[in-house]
């Protein structure tokens, strides 16, 4: 694999994480700003089509801030020595890796398309996708994340400025997935219209919190068909959307 960097390369997925943007992240408008802030990170699937961009993600979920952290700042070696398993009752992930941000990273491939991954259960007794492919893959790309940056922040506690905000947050309704969901959705709608710059959020059918619209027709990890809505705002430019095209 070769992404030079200043260039718009997409970087495969570090991690499996349910309602990651990855596929679809080239539906939604390019940036266009130099900076980019994911106040709900998750896997960061939009940033990853602009890796060479400042990239700013937030996440209060300790799993998801601290494997960031851990992504940005390891050395390929120690990531190329990560087991890969298999991981069964005589040999549990907890005690094959003793590194808890690894073992969380392990874990959400175990247990793909999750909120959680094997960080807390006993035993995990097959290698999910967690492969020597996969180890390598995340090694190679360790080079174009280094910039960026991960912070356990609340959105509202996140500093106004100017730049390309992408509002991933979860779902009011698929949401109830993530066990540490407690979002006001009316106290984050009126944070989101204040933010300076570009502003996507992110919704699925039938939320109210702000006027969305429909973005396009997608189909999940279930198989199924669901509308994704956004909600869009640029101090920079006039675009518009109508489904899947963008227009001036």
């Amino acid at each position: 694999m070769c992404i030079i960097v200043g260039m718009s390369k997409q970087l495969h997925p570090f991690f499996s994480y349910f309602g990651s943007k990855y596929r679809l992240a080239k539906y939604y408008a390019k940036p266009e700003y130099d900076t980019i802030i994911e106040p709900f990170a998750g896997s960061a699937g939009y940033s990853l089509l602009y890796p060479n961009k400042k990239v700013m993600l937030y996440d209060t979920f300790d799993p998801i801030s601290e494997l960031w952290d851990y992504l940005i700042h390891v050395s390929e070696k120690e990531i190329m020595t990560i087991p890969l398993g298999p991981f069964s009752k005589s040999h549990p992930i907890e005690s094959e890796i003793s590194c808890l941000p690894a073992r969380t990273l392990v874990g959400f491939w175990l247990t793909e398309s999750q909120t959680s991954s094997s960080r807390y259960p006993q035993s995990q007794t097959r290698t999910g996708n967690w492969t020597e492919r996969k180890r390598k893959m995340i090694a190679d790309q360790l080079q174009y994340i280094r910039h960026w940056t991960v912070e356990k922040l609340s959105y509202d506690q996140i500093p106004n400025r100017q730049a390309t905000w992408f509002i991933d947050p979860p779902y009011e309704e698929g949401g109830k997935r993530y066990r540490h969901n407690k979002i006001d959705y009316l106290m984050l709608g009126e944070w989101c219209k204040k933010r300076t710059g570009q502003v996507m959020v992110c919704e699925q059918d039938n939320a109210k919190w702000l006027d969305f619209k429909h973005f396009n027709a997608f189909r999940n990890a279930s198989n199924k068909d669901y509308k994704e809505l956004l909600w869009y705002n640029s101090n920079k430019s006039k675009k518009t959307f109508t489904l899947d095209i963008w227009s001036e």
